[in-house]
Parts: C-alpha cells; sequence; structure tokens
C-alpha cells in the first residue's frame, strides 16, 4: 500500500518521518521554506529514547562524530559558588548516553542519510490544500500541483499550515527570551565541563565544546516584542548579566560581537488534535514542549517513529493509523510539558524566595534525589516505547 506523502518542514521530525516512511517504501518529497540546510544551530541535548532511534536507524557512528563532549555539569549561584557537580555518566548509568549536539549538526545528519532517497525542495510552502475523496490535491508557492494521500505538517514552533489548518491549537507563551549560540575563542576551560548558572528569572550555560570554540545558551524571562529584542541582544545580555564576573562579562561582550547568536521567544503548541482528515501534526508544530523540557529534539524523533509505525501497521486504513499516534502522543506530549514548565519555575526562579529554596534543596539532593530530577522526567514506559496504548 504504498502511499505519496508529503511532508511540510524538513527539520529534524520531518527528516526522521521521511527517513521512516522511505525505508517502508512510500513516496515521499519534502518542502522547505528555507533557501537550504545549514549546520549551524544552537546546541542541544540529544537524549535517551531519542539517542535509542538513532541508533536504530543505523546513524550511531555519525551521530558520535558530529556530537561534543559532555563529561561534567556544574550548577552554580551567579557569585560562582557551587551547587551541585553533577557526572553525566553517573547520572545515565540506566539510560542512553546523552548526546551533545547542535541542532544544525543532527539535522545534517539525517539530511546526509537520505541524499538520492527522496526529493527535496527549498524555498517552497504550501499554497492551499482541497480534499477529493480520500487524497488532496496541494498547490505548492512555486506552482507545482501534486496529489498526496498524507500530509504531515513538521514546520515547527509558528507553522501557518498549523494556523490555517487546525484552529483548535495555540502557541502558550512562555514569557522567556532564549539566546543561544557559539563563539570560536581560545580558552582554558576544561572541554566538556560545563557550568550553568541559576539566577532569578534567568538561567546562563557555558559550554566548552572545543579547545577553541564555546557554546553559551541563556534563557531570560521577558515580556517584551522579540523583534525589539533582536535589535539590541548586547543591550539585553549586559543588563541580565553585567554584575557577574569579569570572566563571565567578557566572554558575553566577546559573544554579542563576534559570536553566531540565534534568538527566539519561545513557546509551547496546545493541539487538543494532531490530525485533520488526511493532515497529521508532527515535531513542535505539533506539541513544542520548550527547550526547557531537555527533550525537544527527541520528542520529535520519536513522534516521527510512532506515525511511521502506525502507517506501516494499517496502510489501508489512515484513520486508524491516524488515531492511535493522536492517542499514543497526547500524554506523551502532555508529560514533557509538564516537566518543561516545573523546569521552568526550578531552573528559572521568579524571586529571590524561590531562588533560595532551589539552592538550599539541590545542594542537599543525593544522587537518587539527583537522578529523579534529572533523569525521571525523561523516561518512557516500556508499553509506550513498543507504541502500545494503554
Amino acid at each position: 500500500m504504498r502511499k505519496n506523502i508529503l511532508i511540510s518542514g524538513g527539520g529534524i521530525a520531518g527528516l526522521t518521518a521521511a527517513k521512516l516512511l522511505s525505508t517502508q517504501g512510500h513516496q515521499v518529497t519534502v518542502i522547505d521554506r528555507a533557501s537550504s540546510f545549514a549546520k549551524a544551530g544552537f546546541l542541544i541535548s540529544l537524549k535517551s529514547f531519542g539517542v535509542r532511534i538513532m541508533e536504530e536507524l543505523g546513524l550511531t557512528a555519525e551521530l558520535q562524530a558530529a556530537s561534543s563532549p559532555s563529561e561534567f555539569v556544574s550548577f552554580l549561584e551567579k557569585d560562582g559558588q557551587v551547587i551541585q557537580h553533577i557526572s553525566y555518566e553517573k547520572m545515565n548509568e540506566n539510560i542512553e548516553r546523552s548526546v551533545l549536539i547542535s541542532r544544525g549538526q543532527l539535522h545534517n545528519v539525517l539530511y546526509d542519510s537520505l541524499k538520492g532517497q527522496i526529493n527535496v525542495f527549498f524555498n517552497t510552502t504550501i499554497s492551499k490544500l482541497t480534499s477529493v475523496g480520500e487524497r488532496t490535491e496541494v498547490v505548492l508557492s512555486d506552482g507545482r500541483e501534486m496529489e498526496a494521500d498524507i500530509i504531515i505538517i513538521s514546520e515547527g514552533l509558528r507553522s501557518s499550515t498549523r494556523e490555517r489548518y487546525f484552529t483548535n491549537a495555540r502557541i502558550v507563551d512562555f514569557n522567556t527570551l532564549y539566546m543561544g549560540g557559539r563563539l570560536q575563542i581560545e580558552h582554558s576551560c576544561n572541554v566538556g565541563d560545563f557550568k550553568i548558572y541559576i539566577d532569578v528569572n534567568k538561567m546562563l550555560s557555558i559550554y566548552p565544546i572545543a579547545n577553541n570554540e564555546i557554546a553559551i545558551q541563556c534563557y531570560i524571562h521577558h515580556k517584551g516584542d522579540l523583534a525589539t529584542m533582536k535589535e539590541r541582544p548586547a543591550e539585553l545580555l549586559y543588563r541580565s548579566f553585567g554584575h557577574y564576573g569579569i570572566e563571565v562579562t567578557d566572554l558575553l561582550n566577546r559573544f554579542a560581537e563576534e559570536g553566531m547568536m540565534f534568538i527566539d521567544k519561545m513557546g509551547m503548541v496546545d493541539a487538543p488534535d494532531l490530525v485533520n482528515g488526511n493532515m497529521v501534526l508532527l515535531g513542535d508544530a505539533g506539541y513544542c514542549p520548550t527547550a526547557l523540557s531537555g527533550m525537544g529534539a527527541s520528542l520529535s524523533i520519536y513522534g516521527a517513529k510512532a506515525l511511521s509505525h502506525f502507517i506501516n501497521k494499517t496502510p489501508d486504513d489512515l484513520r486508524s493509523a491516524f488515531n492511535n499516534y493522536n492517542g499514543l502522543m497526547q500524554p506523551i506530549i502532555h508529560k514533557f510539558q509538564s516537566n518543561a514548565r516545573n523546569n521552568a519555575t526550578s531552573f528559572i526562579p521568579a524571586d529571590e524566595q524561590q531562588l533560595h529554596q532551589f539552592i538550599n534543596t539541590f545542594r542537599a539532593a543525593s544522587d537518587i534525589e539527583l537522578k529523579k530530577i534529572m533523569t525521571d522526567p525523561i523516561i518512557l514506559t516500556e508499553d509506550q516505547l513498543n507504541f502500545k496504548i494503554s
């Protein structure tokens, strides 16, 4: 039962779905509004079942080659006092080791594995969709027309197609600004030994990922306009972290002047239904849990595998396949979005009282308690890993 499948959005979720569905024998076309794919992007941590699925796709070697070392992380107060020093190896004893990689590098691993197997059209979006029986006639932005049995919408958090065709879905504003990127700089830090500063209404992470490169990420509670903030990133960094030590402020000044920086306002998608006819929401377009869940990339990869699993199981009954996908994903989405909210409350405390409470609790936590905080929220049940719907 070979299907014609259109995937709008060639990000991590879209390319994972393309790889899985093309392997099943379906005719897959990917469109993306970008003019090309690049290896640049902010740093992400691929964890747990996301790593496992990449292994199942036969991409372990490529994933490891593109990753950065991650050995230890120290949570610090703004004056540099240590709250906790954690070994990643110890934290990940009972689950797959997390992989630190830029979003662009992970995306490139998937894209390289697909070259020659599927059609990818850049500078292209969906202009119009018309249902004709069980199929959909699609008009693309370049004037091209095609028919599709399945349309997968994986356009990211601010999907225009979702806004047009999934009117019950909405973006929940996290009132948090994300600033991240990389700086080429010679430094004396230990590669793979990370620092995360916890402070009122903000969090700053510094990742030495190579002898001549540092990745920087920060979350800042902010209700202002994103466009305005993008015009003055250096001012925002100084206002937020200018009272920190000279080592940190010098690094951030260099980052603002010379680094490759990405700025966005964080949000999550509330979509009561991931399905509309033969259109399906996938990845951040359907259930972005924000970066604060720690599982955005893994959840996108898992969702792609779940969707392909159910399509493969009942290719002649797509309605059942889509309903099963939606039924499996909704409680998992709720879990990781709840985890994002909890992390935002804990790691970006709203006032001094919450900050001191977090510091005292986190500092006193045992190894067992740390695992409950750091790894328990990112685990799926065996039924969920095997796509069984309870």
